[in-house]
Protein backbone atom coordinates (compact mmCIF):
# COMPACT_ATOMS: atom_id res chain seq x y z
CA UNK A 1 0.00 0.00 0.00
CA UNK A 2 2.97 2.10 0.66
CA UNK A 3 3.64 2.87 -2.89
CA UNK A 4 0.88 3.39 -4.78
CA UNK A 5 -0.18 6.01 -2.05
CA UNK A 6 3.89 7.62 -2.37
CA UNK A 7 3.43 7.66 -6.41
CA UNK A 8 -0.14 9.17 -5.97
CA UNK A 9 1.27 12.04 -3.66
CA UNK A 10 3.98 12.45 -6.19
CA UNK A 11 1.09 14.08 -8.21
CA UNK A 12 -0.39 15.85 -5.79
CA UNK A 13 0.30 19.91 -5.88
CA UNK A 14 -0.43 20.48 -2.26
CA UNK A 15 1.98 17.50 -0.67
CA UNK A 16 4.85 19.56 -3.12
CA UNK A 17 3.98 22.48 -1.38
CA UNK A 18 4.14 20.89 2.04
CA UNK A 19 7.33 19.15 1.18
CA UNK A 20 9.02 22.31 0.61
CA UNK A 21 7.75 24.01 3.25
CA UNK A 22 8.80 21.05 5.41
CA UNK A 23 12.45 22.04 3.95
CA UNK A 24 12.66 18.80 2.12
CA UNK A 25 14.38 20.53 -0.90
CA UNK A 26 17.41 21.81 1.23
CA UNK A 27 17.48 18.72 3.25
CA UNK A 28 16.99 15.52 1.35
CA UNK A 29 16.80 16.51 -2.09
CA UNK A 30 20.35 17.12 -2.84
CA UNK A 31 21.12 13.12 -1.87
CA UNK A 32 19.19 12.08 -5.11
CA UNK A 33 19.74 14.99 -7.25
CA UNK A 34 22.82 16.94 -8.69
CA UNK A 35 21.10 20.58 -8.30
CA UNK A 36 19.10 22.70 -9.89
CA UNK A 37 21.31 23.35 -13.24
CA UNK A 38 23.48 21.63 -15.99
CA UNK A 39 26.81 23.27 -14.64
CA UNK A 40 25.94 21.44 -11.06
CA UNK A 41 25.01 18.05 -12.91
CA UNK A 42 27.91 18.06 -15.05
CA UNK A 43 30.34 18.76 -11.81
CA UNK A 44 28.92 15.42 -10.45
CA UNK A 45 29.63 13.93 -13.33
CA UNK A 46 33.18 14.77 -13.24
CA UNK A 47 33.33 14.03 -9.52
CA UNK A 48 32.19 9.98 -9.89
CA UNK A 49 34.09 9.72 -13.00
CA UNK A 50 37.53 10.27 -11.38
CA UNK A 51 39.40 7.18 -10.38
CA UNK A 52 40.30 6.82 -6.99
CA UNK A 53 43.00 4.39 -5.29
CA UNK A 54 43.03 2.58 -8.62
CA UNK A 55 39.40 2.06 -8.33
CA UNK A 56 37.46 3.37 -11.58
CA UNK A 57 35.14 6.21 -11.72
CA UNK A 58 31.90 6.05 -13.33
CA UNK A 59 30.45 7.39 -16.31
CA UNK A 60 27.13 9.64 -16.39
CA UNK A 61 23.45 9.93 -17.77
CA UNK A 62 22.01 13.05 -17.48
CA UNK A 63 18.26 13.73 -16.85
CA UNK A 64 16.86 17.32 -16.71
CA UNK A 65 13.86 17.21 -14.18
CA UNK A 66 10.04 17.33 -15.67
CA UNK A 67 7.50 15.13 -17.13
CA UNK A 68 3.66 15.93 -18.06
CA UNK A 69 4.09 19.26 -19.94
CA UNK A 70 0.89 21.12 -21.79
CA UNK A 71 2.66 23.93 -22.52
CA UNK A 72 4.50 24.08 -25.91
CA UNK A 73 7.09 26.82 -24.32
CA UNK A 74 7.98 24.88 -22.00
CA UNK A 75 8.15 21.76 -23.82
CA UNK A 76 10.85 24.31 -26.37
CA UNK A 77 12.59 25.07 -23.27
CA UNK A 78 13.22 21.37 -22.39
CA UNK A 79 14.32 21.16 -25.72
CA UNK A 80 16.61 23.87 -25.34
CA UNK A 81 17.84 22.70 -22.29
CA UNK A 82 18.79 19.32 -24.37
CA UNK A 83 20.68 20.87 -26.51
CA UNK A 84 22.70 22.61 -24.89
CA UNK A 85 23.73 20.15 -22.43
CA UNK A 86 24.50 17.56 -25.01
CA UNK A 87 26.64 20.30 -26.57
CA UNK A 88 28.66 21.44 -23.13
CA UNK A 89 29.31 17.41 -23.10
CA UNK A 90 30.52 16.88 -26.24
CA UNK A 91 32.82 20.47 -26.06
CA UNK A 92 33.80 21.43 -22.82
CA UNK A 93 33.97 17.48 -21.17
CA UNK A 94 35.96 14.14 -21.63
CA UNK A 95 32.68 12.20 -19.64
CA UNK A 96 31.70 9.39 -21.38
CA UNK A 97 28.08 10.74 -20.58
CA UNK A 98 24.50 10.10 -22.41
CA UNK A 99 21.29 11.89 -21.90
CA UNK A 100 17.69 10.03 -20.90
CA UNK A 101 14.96 12.26 -21.70
CA UNK A 102 11.13 11.70 -20.85
CA UNK A 103 8.61 11.75 -24.02
CA UNK A 104 5.98 13.69 -21.63
CA UNK A 105 9.02 16.61 -21.10
CA UNK A 106 8.76 17.22 -24.60
CA UNK A 107 5.52 17.41 -24.99
CA UNK A 108 3.69 14.19 -25.91
CA UNK A 109 0.42 15.04 -23.86
CA UNK A 110 0.39 18.21 -26.46
CA UNK A 111 0.49 16.03 -29.53
CA UNK A 112 2.97 13.13 -30.63
CA UNK A 113 4.43 15.15 -32.89
CA UNK A 114 5.30 18.15 -30.42
CA UNK A 115 7.55 15.21 -28.92
CA UNK A 116 8.93 14.01 -32.43
CA UNK A 117 9.90 17.67 -33.18
CA UNK A 118 11.94 18.10 -30.05
CA UNK A 119 13.18 14.87 -29.96
CA UNK A 120 14.78 15.26 -33.36
CA UNK A 121 15.82 18.48 -32.68
CA UNK A 122 17.85 16.67 -29.64
CA UNK A 123 19.06 14.06 -31.07
CA UNK A 124 20.16 15.89 -34.14
CA UNK A 125 22.64 18.22 -31.92
CA UNK A 126 23.58 15.31 -29.91
CA UNK A 127 24.66 13.46 -32.95
CA UNK A 128 26.77 16.18 -33.85
CA UNK A 129 28.65 16.28 -30.55
CA UNK A 130 28.68 12.05 -30.11
CA UNK A 131 26.39 12.05 -27.33
CA UNK A 132 23.81 9.18 -26.80
CA UNK A 133 20.43 9.78 -26.41
CA UNK A 134 17.60 7.63 -24.65
CA UNK A 135 14.57 7.51 -24.43
CA UNK A 136 12.82 7.15 -20.75
CA UNK A 137 9.77 5.21 -20.31
CA UNK A 138 6.83 6.14 -18.47
CA UNK A 139 3.39 5.15 -17.87
CA UNK A 140 1.72 2.03 -19.43
CA UNK A 141 -0.54 4.27 -22.12
CA UNK A 142 2.54 6.25 -23.01
CA UNK A 143 4.64 2.95 -24.46
CA UNK A 144 3.72 2.79 -28.28
CA UNK A 145 4.16 6.18 -28.64
CA UNK A 146 7.42 6.25 -26.88
CA UNK A 147 8.71 3.40 -29.12
CA UNK A 148 7.33 5.42 -32.06
CA UNK A 149 9.34 8.41 -31.12
CA UNK A 150 12.70 5.98 -30.78
CA UNK A 151 12.26 4.42 -34.25
CA UNK A 152 11.82 8.16 -35.49
CA UNK A 153 14.74 9.07 -33.59
CA UNK A 154 16.74 6.09 -34.83
CA UNK A 155 16.75 7.07 -38.36
CA UNK A 156 18.46 10.20 -37.51
CA UNK A 157 21.06 8.82 -35.50
CA UNK A 158 21.90 5.16 -34.01
CA UNK A 159 23.60 7.14 -30.66
CA UNK A 160 20.11 6.31 -29.39
CA UNK A 161 18.53 4.21 -27.23
CA UNK A 162 15.35 3.39 -25.64
CA UNK A 163 14.35 2.14 -21.72
CA UNK A 164 11.97 -0.93 -21.55
CA UNK A 165 10.13 -1.93 -18.15
CA UNK A 166 10.29 -5.74 -16.90
CA UNK A 167 6.93 -5.04 -14.83
CA UNK A 168 4.74 -4.62 -17.94
CA UNK A 169 3.18 -7.97 -19.42
CA UNK A 170 3.73 -6.58 -23.21
CA UNK A 171 7.96 -5.62 -22.70
CA UNK A 172 9.13 -9.39 -24.40
CA UNK A 173 7.32 -8.62 -27.90
CA UNK A 174 8.55 -5.07 -27.68
CA UNK A 175 12.14 -6.05 -27.14
CA UNK A 176 11.70 -9.06 -29.48
CA UNK A 177 10.67 -6.22 -32.34
CA UNK A 178 13.09 -4.18 -31.73
CA UNK A 179 15.74 -7.26 -31.79
CA UNK A 180 14.19 -8.07 -35.15
CA UNK A 181 14.70 -3.90 -36.29
CA UNK A 182 18.56 -4.10 -35.23
CA UNK A 183 17.81 -1.67 -32.87
CA UNK A 184 17.75 -3.06 -29.38
CA UNK A 185 19.89 -0.58 -27.52
CA UNK A 186 17.73 -0.70 -24.18
CA UNK A 187 18.40 0.65 -20.40
CA UNK A 188 16.57 -2.18 -18.74
CA UNK A 189 14.29 -1.01 -15.63
CA UNK A 190 11.57 -2.71 -13.65
CA UNK A 191 9.42 0.20 -13.51
CA UNK A 192 8.06 3.26 -11.25
CA UNK A 193 5.06 3.90 -11.93
CA UNK A 194 1.79 2.18 -10.64
CA UNK A 195 -0.03 -0.13 -13.10
CA UNK A 196 -3.31 -2.36 -12.98
CA UNK A 197 -2.78 -5.87 -12.34
CA UNK A 198 -3.92 -6.70 -16.11
CA UNK A 199 -1.10 -4.19 -16.96
CA UNK A 200 2.01 -5.44 -14.70
CA UNK A 201 3.03 -7.86 -13.07
CA UNK A 202 2.90 -6.71 -9.16
CA UNK A 203 4.78 -8.74 -6.98
CA UNK A 204 8.54 -9.20 -6.30
CA UNK A 205 9.42 -12.58 -7.31
CA UNK A 206 7.42 -12.05 -11.08
CA UNK A 207 8.80 -9.00 -11.88
CA UNK A 208 12.66 -10.27 -11.00
CA UNK A 209 11.79 -13.68 -13.36
CA UNK A 210 10.49 -11.29 -15.94
CA UNK A 211 13.14 -9.02 -15.65
CA UNK A 212 15.79 -12.08 -15.90
CA UNK A 213 14.28 -13.54 -19.10
CA UNK A 214 14.41 -10.04 -20.41
CA UNK A 215 18.08 -10.41 -19.81
CA UNK A 216 18.19 -13.51 -21.26
CA UNK A 217 16.48 -12.58 -24.40
CA UNK A 218 18.59 -9.42 -25.10
CA UNK A 219 21.52 -11.07 -24.48
CA UNK A 220 21.40 -13.47 -26.20
CA UNK A 221 20.50 -12.00 -29.50
CA UNK A 222 23.64 -9.60 -29.03
CA UNK A 223 22.10 -6.23 -27.68
CA UNK A 224 23.45 -2.88 -26.30
CA UNK A 225 21.81 -3.39 -22.40
CA UNK A 226 21.76 -1.52 -19.59
CA UNK A 227 21.48 -3.81 -16.13
CA UNK A 228 19.46 -0.71 -14.38
CA UNK A 229 18.69 -1.88 -11.57
CA UNK A 230 19.33 -1.83 -7.43
CA UNK A 231 18.35 -5.26 -6.96
CA UNK A 232 21.26 -7.43 -6.15
CA UNK A 233 19.73 -10.81 -7.35
CA UNK A 234 19.40 -9.24 -10.86
CA UNK A 235 23.28 -8.00 -10.47
CA UNK A 236 24.14 -11.82 -9.77
CA UNK A 237 21.85 -12.89 -12.74
CA UNK A 238 23.81 -10.29 -15.37
CA UNK A 239 27.24 -11.77 -14.12
CA UNK A 240 26.44 -15.16 -14.15
CA UNK A 241 24.99 -14.57 -17.46
CA UNK A 242 28.11 -13.04 -18.31
CA UNK A 243 30.12 -15.45 -17.02
CA UNK A 244 28.71 -18.62 -19.03
CA UNK A 245 27.63 -16.92 -21.86
CA UNK A 246 30.26 -14.13 -23.21
CA UNK A 247 27.68 -12.21 -25.54
CA UNK A 248 28.84 -10.13 -28.58
CA UNK A 249 26.80 -6.96 -27.44
CA UNK A 250 27.72 -4.37 -24.69
CA UNK A 251 26.43 -4.31 -21.17
CA UNK A 252 27.18 -1.94 -18.37
CA UNK A 253 25.04 -1.75 -14.72
CA UNK A 254 23.59 1.48 -14.26
CA UNK A 255 22.27 2.98 -11.29
CA UNK A 256 20.61 6.18 -9.65
CA UNK A 257 22.88 8.48 -8.08
CA UNK A 258 22.44 8.77 -4.72
CA UNK A 259 21.05 5.54 -4.58
CA UNK A 260 22.15 2.34 -2.89
CA UNK A 261 25.82 4.05 -3.36
CA UNK A 262 27.34 1.16 -1.11
CA UNK A 263 26.75 -1.16 -4.28
CA UNK A 264 27.86 1.21 -7.29
CA UNK A 265 31.26 1.32 -5.11
CA UNK A 266 31.18 -2.73 -5.21
CA UNK A 267 30.69 -2.88 -8.65
CA UNK A 268 33.63 -0.35 -9.31
CA UNK A 269 35.72 -1.60 -6.67
CA UNK A 270 35.66 -5.18 -9.07
CA UNK A 271 36.09 -3.37 -11.99
CA UNK A 272 32.55 -3.22 -13.65
CA UNK A 273 31.56 -0.84 -16.08
CA UNK A 274 28.80 1.32 -13.51
CA UNK A 275 26.83 4.43 -15.11
CA UNK A 276 24.76 6.76 -12.63
CA UNK A 277 21.66 8.42 -13.91
CA UNK A 278 22.73 12.27 -12.73
CA UNK A 279 19.12 13.95 -12.71
CA UNK A 280 19.14 17.72 -12.13
CA UNK A 281 16.71 20.72 -12.37
CA UNK A 282 14.43 22.83 -10.30
CA UNK A 283 11.39 20.25 -10.94
CA UNK A 284 12.55 17.67 -8.57
CA UNK A 285 9.12 16.60 -6.42
CA UNK A 286 7.62 13.77 -8.85
CA UNK A 287 10.92 11.97 -9.25
CA UNK A 288 12.10 12.16 -5.36
CA UNK A 289 8.57 10.83 -4.48
CA UNK A 290 9.05 7.70 -7.02
CA UNK A 291 12.56 6.85 -5.90
CA UNK A 292 11.08 6.46 -2.32
CA UNK A 293 8.27 4.15 -3.82
CA UNK A 294 11.29 2.21 -4.71
CA UNK A 295 12.58 1.53 -1.40
CA UNK A 296 11.24 1.43 1.68
CA UNK A 297 14.77 2.71 3.11
CA UNK A 298 14.58 6.05 1.43
CA UNK A 299 11.19 6.87 3.04
CA UNK A 300 12.89 6.15 6.34
CA UNK A 301 15.88 8.37 5.21
CA UNK A 302 13.09 11.04 3.94
CA UNK A 303 11.32 11.10 7.42
CA UNK A 304 14.23 11.26 9.38
CA UNK A 305 15.70 14.40 7.14
CA UNK A 306 12.59 16.26 7.79
CA UNK A 307 12.30 15.97 11.56
CA UNK A 308 15.54 16.45 11.94
CA UNK A 309 17.00 13.51 13.02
Amino acid sequence: MLRPGLIWLSKQEWAERSARAAGVERLLVRRFVAGDTRHDALGVAQQVSRSSDGVAGANAKFSFLGEAVTDPAEADQAVAEYCALAAAIGDGTDLNARVGVKPTLLGLGISYQTAERGLLAIVETAAEHGVRVELDMETSDTVDATLALYRSATGKSELTGVALQSYLRRTPNDAQALIDDGIARVRLVKGAYSEPSRVAYGDTHAIRRAYTDLLELLWNAGADVGVATHDPVLHRAARRLAADRPGDGYWEFQMLYGVRPELGAAMRARGERLRLSIPYGERWYPYLMRRIAERPANALFALRAVVGR
